[in-house]
């Protein structure tokens, strides 16, 4: 039976149990189409209906599920909506390839890779990296090529779980093996992923440098006592600084395998193996990830410009990355966390216009909370002047009740916008209370 999209199918329930009450159950398809159904429908009684349908199916007519339905309930536990359920994930899981004896698929390893990831837990991220290997390294045939494929959304997946424990380690080493697993693929026959850069991963990826808390701390460094300028002889420094907590890296060279630019070998490096490790450096990391996104997508409009005239272009690797609102947020993110908060102003007036990409509601709404959460100094200065230009900007779309990317504008939104505001101002109005009682 055919009804509106995101509405709950009661006819259709209604004629399966009808089936069911005359000893007539519906086929194993029929009720995998329901609870598909179900899920579809953002709402937590929806949900809720096809867990339960999936047991009462299990009791009244299909004992076992087969694969296609053990991976929609795996999926299943972790909702786009939020929240995540990994021990259900993996239970069902281990029911499916112990118990019941079934080969797992790619995508019931991408579901439960998704539900561990999505817990935010490093016991469960850690877990969804185990299942990862495990599916690229239990399954291979007698020439040592895996069953499974790694896919867009196994290492979307995976990015996700790593972003959310702070492993910008983990996250450099995935984006570059995807980047080296593409190339292969493109130089052969058979590549080992099965996946593109999209618009998502790297969404994920400037997510992992906006929380990642750099080692070095400038407050932490002893300053030199005296210098020898003689030749031969090393400058002298305080006992705490020679033998100092934080250590730099020693060797520039080790790098992963990132090239500088499209048209170098992906030998050439760029990165190196260590992870950024002061705020200038995620900075300039992040810059040159969405500065790449950029070149390599006017390389590839010239290259197919040229290929129709019979020249090939060189490798590219993020060409496919599709510049939306969402993804520029996520850029922003990073300059949020680690920029002075003038620089985040002038980037945050630039950016959309300069690439042409229309501002969401959380466009406005990290803006201002960016400037809620501003530190004592030249950030105050600067935040009331940022945070009214924002707020202008978003009296406009409020009164149209229209995003400018053309979506309708939702009480939600306009809820979440006006707090930020609220706690830009209370923070205003504190901060000039605490001057007043400073200078009395």
């Amino acid at each position: 039976m055919s009804v509106p999209a995101g509405t709950v199918p009661s006819d259709a329930l209604g004629l399966l149990h009808r089936y069911e009450a005359q000893s007539l159950p519906a086929p194993m398809s029929s009720y995998t189409r329901l609870i598909t159904a179900l899920f579809s429908v953002h709402s937590s009684l929806a949900q809720a209906q096809a867990w339960d349908l999936f047991s009462h199916m299990r009791y009244v007519a299909h004992s076992n599920p087969d694969s296609l339905l053990y991976t929609l309930m795996i999926r299943g536990c972790s909702p786009p909506s939020g929240g995540s359920e990994p021990e259900r994930a993996l239970d069902l899981f281990t029911e499916m390839t112990v118990d019941r004896r079934l080969a797992p698929t790619s995508g019931a390893y991408s579901a439960v890779i998704l539900a561990c990831a999505r817990s935010g837990t490093k016991e469960y991220v850690n877990e969804a990296f185990r299942l990862a290997k495990e599916m690229l390294d239990s399954h291979r045939d007698a020439r040592g090529l895996p069953a499974f494929r790694p896919e867009v959304r196994t290492f979307t997946a995976l990015l996700e779980g790593a972003k959310r424990v702070g492993d910008l380690a983990r996250v450099r080493w995935i984006l570059a093996e995807l980047v080296r697993g593409i190339q292969e693929g493109a130089d052969s026959d058979f590549g080992l992923i099965d996946a593109e850069i999209n618009e998502e991963i790297m969404m994920h990826v400037f997510h992992a440098y906006a929380a990642y808390k750099p080692p070095f701390k400038r407050s932490a460094i002893r300053l030199v006592d005296s210098v020898e300028t003689e030749v031969g002889q090393s400058a002298t420094t305080t006992p705490e600084a020679s033998q100092g907590n934080l250590e730099l890296p020693s060797n520039t060279n080790d790098h992963i395998s990132i090239p500088a630019s499209p048209v170098e070998a992906l030998q050439e490096p760029t990165f190196r193996h260590l992870p950024p490790q002061s705020r200038s450096e995620v900075i300039a990391e992040a810059e040159f990830l969405f500065n790449r996104i950029l070149e390599e997508r006017d390389i590839h409009r010239e290259s197919k410009a040229r290929s129709l005239e019979g020249s090939d272009g060189p490798f590219t690797a993020f060409h496919t990355v599709k510049l939306t609102a969402r993804l520029v947020n996520s850029y922003l993110s990073v300059h949020y966390a680690h920029s002075p908060l003038d620089k985040s102003r002038s980037l945050f007036s630039t950016i959309f216009s300069q690439h042409n990409v229309m501002r969401n509601s959380y466009s406005y709404f990290v803006a201002l909370e960016r400037c809620a959460v501003s530190r004592r100094g030249y950030d105050r200065e600067v935040m009331l002047p940022f945070a009214e230009e924002v707020w202008s900007k978003w009296q406009i779309v409020e009164k149209e009740r229209r995003l400018p990317d053309g979506l309708p504008l939702t009480s939600r939104h306009i809820e979440r916008v006006h707090t930020a505001m609220i706690r830009v101002l209370t923070l205003c109005a504190f901060s000039t209370c605490h001057d007043i009682y400073l200078h009395r």
